[in-house]
């Protein structure tokens, strides 16, 4: 089988470029147009697609390449919506799609348009060199990730469950390769934490500002949230972390570094060992995230005039709980750093975090294919600290993994870049996640090439 990964890879740029040129900015998504061009392109290409609209302009592309269905499909998932952007604060314009120093600039190029430019080029080399597919391949591309899914695979679930009717299914949130004592090691991720949007709320006696006093709603608050920061909550280590760091310890060169990262596992060798580790701050910060819920202060609200002493004052936080952990357990840890002087509300649902299987053909699959294309690098077993739609289809006979391969770049850290001004992938990274795809997808349908 002879394909040119040069061109393939610059094609899949080019859809990158294409996708990131739709702004698709949830809220309000206005994610129809973009499925529609998508959906007409893979038409034209000989690929069943349609788009699924679960209100106006809100849109989810599914697109179905048929095996012979000796075995069950292969789900790729993504999301089509970006979280906004501050166009006077990146180089290059975040909608632009600019290619630039061996990269491809613009909002949604790490999250999750690459995962939609990388799962569409694998869909159509297979339908371009017509594979001897065992299991239908299903791509979908869905609105409204960044909000929730309720317009997105939340919706589909409920309305179209068919769609996901595959055995295994490869996501966004792994992929990306962490450098340990300088060494790669490739995340697969397998869990996620799920989401606490709770609200901490204090009250005082209003008044003019004029004349303060010691009983203001804002002074309350703010002594409630210096104490959430200074401590955190307690240790706790789910089976995905515990494979983590023991599979990253396997892959060690030097059995001290693998000693440090087994005692990352343990509450009472854990800060040392994490300080110590041979990794950089942003990798520190992940370490210590996936052995702990967390709770962040992210939006304040207080007063309704500047000479008026307000009633109330309301921090809203992004709570994190590990899988395993139900609302009362997470509401308790924070009351117990907090403390009383504060009411604490859960503004939204509570979603648990979640596990898959990770001992699976899947896994096996991608570790034979990265240990093709980067012998140099060790595949293990991930929690991602944030969500993904993944957690919508834990109640389906689906294992869900994350995984867009991403080879380690000095300064392009994958949590850096989610989210943030000058949102990028390098063009060399995009060929490969091309390449490991194709090469897993071939593996799980016997196809050698």
């Amino acid at each position: 089988m002879n394909i040119d990964w040069n061109a393939a890879g610059q094609e899949a740029v080019a859809w990158l470029q294409t996708l990131i040129r739709f702004d698709t900015t949830n809220p309000p998504g206005n994610e129809l147009p973009l499925v529609r061009h998508v959906a007409e392109a893979l038409t034209a290409e000989g690929i069943v697609s349609r788009a699924l609209a679960s209100e106006p302009e809100r849109g989810n592309l599914v697109a179905r390449l048929e095996g012979d269905g000796s075995e069950r499909p292969l789900l790729l998932l993504s999301h089509l919506d970006v979280v906004p952007a501050e166009p006077a604060k990146w180089t290059h314009p975040p909608f632009a799609g600019k290619v630039a120093e061996g990269h491809v600039w613009g909002r949604g190029a790490v999250d999750s348009k690459l995962t939609t430019a990388v799962d569409l080029q694998v869909l159509l080399l297979c339908k371009r060199l017509g594979l001897p597919l065992k299991r239908d391949l299903v791509l979908v591309a869905a609105a409204d990730e960044e909000m929730g899914a309720v317009c997105g695979v939340q919706w589909l679930v409920e309305h179209h469950p068919e769609v996901f009717d595959a055995e295994y299914g490869i996501n966004e949130g792994g992929g990306f390769a962490l450098l340990i004592d300088g060494r790669p090691v490739y995340t697969c991720q397998v869990a996620e934490k799920g989401s606490a949007p709770m609200n901490l709320v204090a009250r005082g006696r209003p008044g003019h500002s004029s004349v303060p006093h010691d009983d203001n709603a804002v002074f309350h608050l703010a002594r409630a949230l210096h104490t959430l920061g200074q401590q955190k909550m307690p240790h706790r280590v789910p089976a995905s972390a515990r494979a983590f760091f023991e599979g990253a310890a396997a892959a060690q060169e030097r059995p001290e570094v693998a000693n440090l990262l087994r005692t990352v596992l343990h509450p009472e060798g854990h800060p040392e060992a994490l300080n110590r580790l041979p990794v950089n701050e942003a990798t520190r910060l992940m370490f210590d995230a996936m052995v702990r819920n967390t709770c962040t202060p992210t939006m304040l609200e207080a007063g309704v005039k500047r000479n008026v002493i307000p009633s109330e004052a309301t921090a809203m936080l992004s709570g994190r709980p590990l899988p395993g952990v139900d609302e009362a357990t997470f509401v308790r840890e924070v009351r117990e750093i907090v403390g009383e002087g504060v009411d604490y509300e859960m503004e939204g649902m509570f979603a648990p975090g979640v596990e898959f299987e990770h001992e699976t053909p899947l896994f096996e699959a991608i570790r034979a294919s990265m240990a093709r294309l980067d012998p140099e690098g060790a595949v293990v077993p991930y929690m991602v600290t944030g969500g993904t739609d993944a957690r919508f289809l834990t109640g389906l006979d689906i294992q869900v993994y994350g995984f867009i391969p991403m080879r380690y770049e000095p300064g392009m850290d994958f949590f850096d870049l989610c989210h943030a001004h000058d949102e990028r992938v390098s063009v060399d990274n995009v060929r490969f996640a091309v390449q490991v795809l194709f090469d897993t997808v071939c593996r799980l349908n016997g196809i050698e090439y």
